[in-house]
């Protein structure tokens, strides 16, 4: 019984409390996704704003990132906690640069105490791709488990490039969560739930 506390008490305390995950604006500052004919295909997507806080503990629970690019397709890529770490009391930053556990490389979310809020994710190798050209909507959602949602989706900005090997839009202001959260998140919250 012990233990069970203390694991809600740590997943209290990481996440922030026990608020309700909630949806937050995280418009793209850049969204690319690359399929070159040698197939190394990539994703980059960065966004920043002065509104955005972290909300989770991916180092507890992990996190998810979807991908939805119009009728093209979509793709759910996990980040299991074992590969986040802290930066300071900002946020997190993930790393598997073997890609053993999926197609993210890299990820980052923080803010920092003057309130300047960063998501950032780069891709290697995933499945989603542009279209030919992509004819409709765009969505991302990075999830972080028991957390947050941060969705990115069309805006007034026009890709400046739309093409079957890169799909790139810049300075977009979309922030609804036109692609929904990956399914079956787990951490702390569930395994606390489950010992009851």
């Amino acid at each position: 019984m012990r233990k069970t506390i203390a694991l809600g008490i740590a997943a209290t305390f990481l996440s922030g409390g026990l608020a309700v995950a909630a949806q937050q604006g995280a418009a793209a500052k850049k969204l690319l996704l690359n399929n070159p004919p040698s197939g190394n295909t990539k994703i980059v997507y960065l966004s920043k704003n002065t509104t955005g806080t972290v909300q989770g503990n991916p180092i507890t629970n992990g996190a998810s990132f979807n991908v939805v690019i119009g009728g093209d397709g979509s793709q759910c890529m996990t980040m299991p906690a074992s590969g986040w770490s802290a930066i300071g009391t900002q946020g997190f930053k993930y790393k598997d640069p073997s890609l053993a556990n999926g197609p993210v490389k890299v990820a980052l979310i923080k803010a920092t105490p003057s309130g300047n809020f960063l998501l950032k994710v780069i891709t290697k190798g995933n499945t989603v791709v542009p279209g030919n050209p992509t004819t409709t909507n765009y969505g991302t959602n990075f999830t972080i488990n028991s957390g947050d949602e941060y969705c990115a989706s069309t805006g007034t900005a026009t890709p400046t490039k739309n093409t079957p090997a890169k799909f790139l839009v810049k300075n977009d202001t979309g922030t609804l969560c036109t692609a929904t959260a990956c399914s079956s998140p787990s951490g702390a919250f569930l395994e606390v739930a489950a010992a009851f």
